[in-house]
């Protein structure tokens, strides 16, 4: 989620832009997520029926408290969660198997300022954690110690990936290069190749491919494969979203804004993991 002093109000339906692209084959395990609330109470959130189910996403009891504090927080997959503190502290977490795993409550970065260092952040799968600075610049960061709390970087002065990025967007990045923007009522399609194994390079000449129309949510989230979660404000409408053509950028959705869940008036918003599907 983007630090937003303002939440424009979504749109009752975002529309996407219409296209003959064949859909891609994607599977789905069961999604995985939380929900932070104003008491700062944290609550799990599955749905082991992304594509089809139209309300199965539920929500199974609360597993913390004192969320309430942090700046942000994001799932990361594997029962990984990431918070970052006001200042500027990126704190890991893991909850397994009904229980907090040893190590939780970690801090594995700092620099991460809210504002005055980082302007938008957002969680990719695969330890990659994506944010914009004041400058504009894009910039990925390989948390290597995903899984184990371990303050380990691919680069600890994370990669560059692009300039002008801002923060009034939404970014969803899947972890796998590809990203989705939320930009001015349009949400656009990039793809850039892995920056762990070189020079980066974009597909269309880093250009953004505008793959929807009338998109203004509050926050979308990937699931991978091109599904995607978004939420309204003030409404907490989750619903889902599968883009047909995720590898290439093309038009179309094989699943248009199906209802999920309703979020509870106190949340401060929901977070899935990348990676439930592909």
């Amino acid at each position: 989620m983007a630090f937003r002093a303002v939440v424009a109000a979504a749109l009752a339906a975002a529309v996407g832009v219409a296209g003959s692209s064949p859909a891609a084959a994607v599977t789905c395990g069961t999604a995985e997520g939380f929900s932070r609330v104003s008491s700062g109470t944290l609550f799990r959130l599955a749905d082991s029926d992304v594509l089809t189910g139209s309300t199965s996403m539920v929500e199974s009891g609360s597993i913390g408290r004192g969320w309430g504090g942090f700046a942000w927080a994001g799932a990361a997959g594997d029962g990984v969660i990431y918070a970052l503190t006001t200042a500027g502290k990126l704190v890991w977490y893991r909850y397994v198997d009904g229980a907090w795993a040893a190590g939780s409550g970690a801090v594995v970065g700092t620099g991460f300022n809210p504002t005055t260092r980082v302007t938008n952040i957002a969680v990719g799968a695969n330890g990659w954690i994506y944010v914009v600075r004041p400058d504009k610049r894009l910039v990925a960061y390989h948390h290597l110690g995903r899984l184990t709390g371990k303050a380990s970087w691919g680069n600890s002065g994370g990669y560059v990936l692009g300039s002008g990025w801002t923060a009034g967007e939404v970014i969803a990045p899947q972890g796998d290069g590809v990203i989705y923007r939320q930009l001015n009522g349009n949400l656009f399609w990039y793809h850039h190749s892995d920056p762990s194994a070189g020079p980066v390079t974009w597909n269309n000449g880093g250009r953004g491919v505008v793959v929807g129309k009338g998109w203004r949510f509050y926050d979308i989230l990937p699931l991978g494969g091109g599904v995607l979660l978004t939420t309204s404000a003030p409404t907490g409408q989750v619903a889902v979203w599968q883009h047909a053509d995720p590898v290439g950028g093309g038009q179309g959705w094989t699943v248009g804004g199906k209802a999920k869940y309703l979020a509870r008036a106190d949340s401060y918003g929901v977070s899935f993991a990348p990676g439930a599907c592909s």
